[in-house]
């Protein structure tokens, strides 16, 4: 339990630990830290993690 309690189960935590910072830009070349293809995946881990 969390101190705003809420129950985070541990997909949950799995994908908030991920994704934390996905927003990063690199420089200022406007990109970001992690491409399209990258979220791409971790999205489809997430979703294979849901369904076990």
């Amino acid at each position: 339990m969390t101190e705003d309690g809420l129950d985070w189960d541990d997909v949950s935590w799995w994908a908030l630990n991920l994704l934390h910072g996905i927003d990063l830009p690199v420089g200022e070349s406007g990109g970001y830290l992690h491409d399209d293809e990258q979220v791409g995946e971790w999205l489809a881990e997430l979703r294979k993690r849901r369904t076990m």
